[in-house]
């Protein structure tokens, strides 16, 4: 059996890091002050996986001087990359900084917030999957100096065998949704099935799903629930840790 996680929004919680270092690089560039729950709701309707990403959204918004409603219907067919993100400001009058000074600004803001991030799954509910999974691995969009951190703070890489960090990933667009993660994990390990994905959004199930169909094989996504995940449609979802252990052993239970 394998199972591999995601991290933001499964493994850690993010709300008051990530989430809160969008508003921040948001702000920061705009001048203006910018609505937590308005970039969010930006970042998960456009199933936007990158917090880099989102960010630049966010700021498209908000110097769109737009209604939130009114500025999803207008960016909807720039959502899906960077380049078109870009493309949406070019073509609107909007300047975006360089990418690569907006990510250094998030990440300023990133390491300020981190020490505000708490475990999802407990311990004990790891080290009852570490002994239920033959390989345990992570696919994450978070590259690797913030994985790193978080997972020495608290003692995660005991249970993992292989980690897919951002940093791994050679383009944008071989991010979740595309299936070149779970590819490039497999790269390092042979299937191990039953697989199992957990994860907590559509990027997550896409990714899942476009592997699947391009390679043949059957990995099973499972949700982790969440208040902006609730239209995602999945074979299993979990609400809490413990739950996934229920999943797997009723799936042992149903081969037998």
């Amino acid at each position: 059996m394998t199972i591999i996680f995601d991290v933001d929004g499964v493994l850690i919680d993010v709300r008051k890091s990530y989430h809160h270092s969008i508003k921040d690089t948001v702000e920061h560039f705009t001048g203006k002050p910018a609505d937590r729950e308005k970039l969010l709701d930006i970042k998960f309707s456009f199933n936007i996986n990158n917090d880099w990403d989102a960010s630049v959204a966010g700021i498209l918004f908000v110097k769109s001087g737009l209604e939130i409603e009114r500025f999803k219907e207008e960016f909807k067919p720039y959502s899906q990359s960077l380049e078109g993100m870009y493309r949406f400001g070019k073509e609107k009058g909007i300047d975006l900084p360089e990418y690569e000074k907006l990510v250094e600004v998030f990440e300023d803001f990133y390491h300020k917030h981190r020490e505000k991030e708490e475990l999802i799954f407990p311990h004990d509910v790891l080290e009852r999957m570490r002994k239920k999974g033959d390989i345990l691995g992570v696919i994450t969009g978070r590259p690797f100096e913030d994985l790193d951190y978080t997972f020495k703070k608290f003692d995660l890489y005991k249970y993992f065998d292989y980690i897919i960090t951002e940093d791994d990933i050679p383009q944008p667009e071989l991010r979740k949704p595309s299936s070149y993660p779970m590819k490039l994990f497999f790269q390092k390990v042979e299937i191990d099935e039953p697989v199992f994905y957990i994860g907590d959004t559509n990027a997550d199930y896409k990714m899942v799903e476009n592997f699947n169909r391009e390679e043949g094989k059957s990995v099973r996504f499972i949700l982790y629930r969440n208040d902006h995940n609730r239209d995602i449609q999945a074979e299993y979802s979990i609400s809490a840790p413990d739950e996934i252990c229920d999943i797997l052993n009723s799936y042992d239970y149903a081969q037998d």
